[in-house]
């Protein structure tokens, strides 16, 4: 799936502004000590060693803590959260640089820790970036786990994801395409989760994974129907097409195959019909129009109508259907004036 969601829609990167505060030194060891700590961490912290920043930060605090500093806690509950955060938000950068399992484990248990630091320490701006984070996250690497067939887990991933996050629409339209591929046989789930995401994708405005549903739902619909088409089981294959309506209503290719179905059952006035409205949405060219003028120019055959028929199988002169095309017009129909130009 190229196709790639909107991921971590609010802000992931957390400024640093660490500076370098400076906190007045008195003459009391345990003081000297606090702040010598605090602006080790300070540097720490702007050469993105987050986790000794984080280590050295605490040292500081403790003993900021048991001599009671007001001044240095104050400074040091403010930097904690925002460190934690730039930690996260780092590593989640280097996930986009390399997409890999471990790089995106590695945010999200950053993300998490952001969070447990931002409700620690009283930052409620640090929570609620994690908050928004961390579903997210579940959801991005059970993209690279279905890319590696990794099914189960990308299954686990979102379910995580969907726990926190009820309404995201994303996760529940990866979750079609993870049983899609898993467990194809089940359409019922699959459908029941394409809806689901197109849904929620209604609700909340989320544009993209709404077309992203219904493209994907109505194609998944008209490949299964040509398969069946192909095994002569038409009336199933009726079933799927006349259902791609409800996600696409103007979905060419459902049209065409309808028309192609109705052909080979000989209803000639049905293909006629299902032939033209494929054409009215078709926004190809005149290639990929030929295969559905090809269509119409069988059904008109069927019916006696040589005129409509020979005009039909003359706009189906194109690309691969040049030659069928060709053969109808010159041998079959013997279209009154009509010399081939072998069109390709």
């Amino acid at each position: 799936m190229k196709f790639y969601n909107k991921i971590l829609s609010i802000s992931l990167v957390f400024a640093l502004a660490f500076g370098v505060t400076q906190i007045s030194h008195a003459q009391d060891d345990p003081r000297s000590e606090a702040v010598s700590l605090y602006n080790e961490a300070q540097d720490l912290a702007n050469s993105q060693q987050f986790a000794d920043a984080i280590e050295v930060y605490r040292e500081a605090l403790e003993i900021a803590t048991e001599n009671e500093f007001e001044d240095i806690i104050e400074q040091i509950e403010e930097r904690i959260p925002r460190v934690y955060s730039s930690r996260a938000s780092t590593a989640y950068r280097a996930y986009q640089d390399e997409r890999t399992i471990d790089n995106a484990n590695r945010a999200l248990e950053y993300f998490k820790d952001a969070k447990d630091a931002g409700e620690e320490f009283g930052s409620q701006r640090v929570v609620e970036q994690a908050t928004g984070a961390i579903p997210q996250l579940y959801y991005v690497r059970s993209v690279v786990e279905y890319r590696e067939e990794l099914y189960d887990d990308a299954h686990a991933s979102l379910d995580s994801a969907i726990e926190l996050n009820p309404n995201y629409a994303a996760a529940f339209y990866q979750k079609a395409l993870v049983y899609n591929r898993a467990t194809p046989d089940d359409m019922d789930t699959i459908f029941e989760y394409f809806d689901r995401a197109i849904e929620l994708a209604q609700e909340s405005g989320d544009n993209r994974t709404l077309d992203n549903a219904r493209n994907r739902a109505a194609q998944e619909l008209v490949y299964r129907a040509a398969n069946l088409a192909d095994e002569d089981r038409f009336t199933r294959a009726v079933e799927m097409l006349e259902r791609v309506e409800q996600y696409d209503p103007e979905y060419a290719d459902a049209y065409y195959r309808l028309a192609e179905i109705s052909n080979e059952r000989g209803n000639w006035e049905e293909a006629i019909r299902h032939a033209n409205r494929a054409l009215e949405y078709e926004s190809g060219g005149v290639v990929e129009q030929a295969k559905i003028y090809f269509e119409l120019g069988t059904a008109y055959k069927g019916m006696g109508d040589t005129s409509n028929a020979c005009e039909a199988f003359e706009n189906a002169n194109y690309g691969d259907f040049s030659d069928p095309a060709s053969h109808e017009l010159e041998f079959e129909l013997e279209c009154e004036g009509y010399a081939s130009s072998n069109r390709r």
